[in-house]
């Protein structure tokens, strides 16, 4: 999680977490990334045509996004390995049925949320999540001004407090704020009513809220 994604999280410690802005992308840019959507909706098409190379670069493109699905969703990490290649395989599974016409992403993430869900129903000992999981996949600042610390600090304070929101929160929150997916595209990945990913993302925000305003009187009595 960077510091943009955490703003959108509704954390807002001040100037620590400034949004810069985008520049404009040109036409160019423009048509480079149809080419690129075009091209990874191609995958699925190539892979049943018997591509040996297809389904390694679908692999590629989408280890880390669904990595970071898992951990942030409180897949344990024992587990996680074997939750990631289930979810490859139902990939695999249902590759044909795949329709070009669609974004490939939302297809993906379909069969995640409901692979995560199926995992989370049969675990009957699940364990809490370590520490160290939740800042897995948070790099150590790089030595440097207080403001850098400060962020984070703040950041991998965030973190912790996703990994304990309920699944059905967490799995909005992570959908349309780390991964960056629109509400209708969460709502349909998760087959949910639009309505009802926007309300688990307001609770979610809320709880966020909520930790944070318990953890700032903590730190006034320290």
């Amino acid at each position: 999680m960077n510091a943009n994604q955490a703003t959108a999280a509704g954390y807002h410690p001040g100037k620590t977490m400034t949004k810069e802005h985008n520049p404009a992308i040109d036409l160019t840019q423009r048509r480079i990334e149809m080419e690129q959507r075009h091209a990874r909706r191609q995958w699925l098409v190539r892979h049943c045509a018997g591509d040996q190379n297809a389904f390694p670069e679908l692999l590629q493109w989408l280890r880390a996004p669904l990595y970071n699905y898992l951990m942030r969703c409180g897949v344990h990490t024992d587990s996680r390995d074997d939750v990631f290649q289930e979810i490859f395989l139902k990939i695999h599974s249902a590759a044909a049925s795949y329709q070009t016409s669609r974004p490939l992403r939302p297809w993906v993430f379909s069969i995640a949320a409901n692979t995560v869900r199926n995992h989370f129903r049969t675990e009957k000992n699940r364990r809490s999540i370590p520490l160290n999981d939740a800042l897995e996949c948070h790099a150590d600042p790089a030595p440097g001004t207080e403001r850098q610390v400060t962020a984070s600090e703040a950041i991998s304070w965030l973190e912790q407090a996703i990994m304990h929101l309920p699944l059905r929160y967490r799995e909005v929150l992570v959908l349309t704020i780390i991964q960056g997916l629109p509400l209708k595209e969460a709502a349909a990945i998760l087959k949910l009513p639009l309505n009802t990913v926007k309300t688990h993302l307001r609770r979610a925000r809320l709880a966020l809220l909520e930790a944070r305003a318990s953890r700032e009187r903590t730190q006034e009595h320290v």
